[in-house]
């Protein structure tokens, strides 16, 4: 079995060996033409194959349609489904478009079966990535862990940077919050998602997941260490609003908690209380909603009463 810290490297040595460039492994990984459409045609089944065509160009279409208007792929994906219900990249694609339409039910329930065994390894990383979000959205971080697993280091293939480090990110943050993960794996995905960052505006949200994860540990002085990389916290708040990268809930709390500290001990506290009433409340990251008690504690008893 490979491990975690290993993967991404395999990737790199896998894309650039022999002088290959990593470019065609990309789009071959991402290509969402599915087996069934790339076969030549059989000698006893024209006919079979000419109504699988069409339903190969129609699924192209509605794939093309995915990112800039994805309610028009959702319909002509489920026009493909009522002739074919069997068609598993018709459903994947329905999925993906639900996804992308707010409807996180409809696509986590399509997208699961790229989960099964025989699929996982062959599934298009992006799909895979938006199952995880699906899941994500619906509070389910167990299945959203399998799905950013499943993803692993073949984030690399994503077709730009700026999805690479979103998902690196989403999976370590993912394993950091499922507290199923060794920390190693956590810090692995990171310093990916760090190798990668520069110019893409998460390089602070690495640090700052890289304090929760060692200080989490009880490791203080590594998580101090990385949090003296975190420039700007405003920077790191409007992660709470952007769509650019998904989070489990309360995890963007402890993150701004420990980054607020240095700054204001009142803003540190209410991003902890938040934290204390997150889904996270009971696992070890939500024990760091504890950091700020002793200070407010120590902070009335400096107080003299008037006389």
């Amino acid at each position: 079995m490979i491990s975690a810290w290993a993967l991404p490297l395999l990737i790199v040595m896998q894309t650039r060996s022999a002088g290959v460039s990593p470019r065609p492994v990309a789009w071959a990984a991402q290509s969402p033409r599915p087996a069934a459409c790339q076969g030549a045609p059989g000698l006893w089944d024209v006919k079979g194959q000419a109504l699988l065509g069409r339903r190969c160009r129609e699924l192209a279409r509605a794939q093309a349609l995915l990112l800039r208007a994805p309610d028009k792929a959702r319909e002509r994906a489920a026009a493909l489904l009522a002739q074919a219900p069997d068609f598993v990249a018709a459903r994947v694609l329905h999925g993906r478009a639900s996804w992308r339409v707010g409807d996180a039910a409809t696509a986590l329930a399509e997208l699961l079966p790229l989960l099964a065994d025989d699929a996982a390894n062959v599934a298009d990383p992006a799909a895979l990535l938006d199952g995880a979000r699906a899941a994500l959205a619906q509070r389910d971080l167990a299945t959203a862990a399998r799905f950013y697993r499943a993803l692993g280091s073949r984030a690399a293939l994503l077709p730009d940077r700026s999805q690479q480090v979103a998902a690196y990110i989403e999976i370590a943050a993912t394993l950091l919050a499922s507290e199923k993960a060794p920390v190693d794996d956590v810090l692995a995905y990171l310093r990916e998602a760090r190798r990668r960052s520069s110019g893409s505006g998460f390089t602070g949200l690495c640090a700052g997941l890289t304090a929760v994860a060692w200080t989490a540990q009880g490791r203080e002085a590594e998580g101090q260490g990385a949090l003296s990389e975190v420039t700007d916290t405003d920077a790191l708040a409007r992660f709470e609003t952007s769509k650019a990268v998904a989070l489990p809930d309360g995890l963007l709390h402890a993150v701004l908690g420990l980054a607020l500290e240095r700054e204001s001990a009142e803003l540190a506290a209410a991003q902890f209380k938040a934290l204390a009433q997150s889904p996270l409340a009971a696992t070890p990251i939500g024990k760091l909603a504890n950091r700020s008690r002793p200070r407010a504690a120590s902070g009335k008893a400096g107080k003299r009463e008037p006389r």
